[in-house]
């Protein structure tokens, strides 16, 4: 096993763009004449079969272990002998592996795996692209799906309280700009909110949201549009956003068996009527 002429091309590849083909066909011949690499699949949309014309290319790379750190090293030389880049980085705390833009804004990212960790890899959804030594066999099943859990709902609740009680601070220092950001934040928490309470959620990557939401809760965060720089404007983003939470955060913390902090809601509602003659 392993040559170049025994590279399997996954058949969810044809719905990329076509310029990922021939990125494909040279991530492939390189790595397979490097007799460091013991195996190449493909992860993501690729791997799980739902790649369509906006999907990425992501390579998962077994590396032997006495070679790793060597071809870790070398990823820029290996990665220009694949594709000319616009942008290459390396992923923080990922020896090796990168993100990279191509000149025509193809996007391959590449993760660095040693023989020896396979067993305990958290990249379990993948398809072979070559595998020398049966590797393939050592990769964990996926795991079953979890359910939500209690105490990131919990964070998801508290914190977007938290952030409202920040609001007259940075009313009251004419930070209107970092209102706008602190809007960002609260209206991303409930995002966070409605996502973990839909645990699990499809196994679709991190730039589908649709189907990862219901229509109602897909809604509410639509109707939260970013305000302008005014105070008028951003106390009323901030209240619609807290409005929202209070509506739709109860019910999710009563079915899912979290606590609802009362005494929190209670004394953000006092302070933003004291500070701002406002009510939530």
């Amino acid at each position: 096993m392993g040559t170049e002429s025994q590279v399997r091309r996954p058949a969810a590849l044809d719905a990329l763009p076509r310029g990922y083909a021939a990125l494909f066909e040279r991530a492939a011949s390189v790595l397979a004449a490097d007799p460091r690499v013991r195996a190449v699949w493909v992860s993501g949309s690729l791997a799980r079969g739902d790649a369509d014309a906006f999907s990425d290319l992501d390579l998962l790379v077994a590396v032997a272990d006495a070679e790793f750190d060597s071809f870790a090293a070398s990823w820029r030389s290996w990665l220009a002998q694949i594709t000319p880049t616009v942008l290459a980085r390396e992923i923080p705390f990922l020896r090796g592996s990168l993100y990279s833009l191509t000149p025509d804004c193809e996007r391959l990212d590449v993760v660095l795996e040693r023989v020896s960790a396979l067993a305990v890899s958290p990249f379990r959804t993948r398809e072979v692209v070559f595998d020398r030594d049966g590797l393939d066999a050592r990769v964990p099943k996926p795991a079953p799906a979890s359910g939500p859990d209690r105490a990131k709902l919990a964070s998801a609740i508290e914190e977007p309280l938290r952030y409202l009680a920040l609001l007259p601070a940075v009313l009251g220092r004419g930070e209107l700009l970092l209102a706008q950001e602190a809007f960002g934040h609260l209206r991303r928490r409930i995002s966070e909110l409605f996502l973990e309470a839909n645990a699990p959620l499809p196994t679709t990557g991190a730039k589908h949201w649709r189907d990862k939401l219901s229509a109602e809760q897909y809604a509410v965060l639509e109707s939260l549009p970013w305000p302008e720089a005014t105070r008028e404007a951003l106390v009323e983003a901030h209240l619609a956003a807290g409005r929202a939470l209070l509506a739709h955060g109860r019910p999710i913390a009563s079915k899912l068996g979290v606590s609802w902090p009362e005494p929190l809601e209670r004394a953000v509602r006092e302070y933003l009527l004291r500070e701002l003659g406002v009510s939530l």
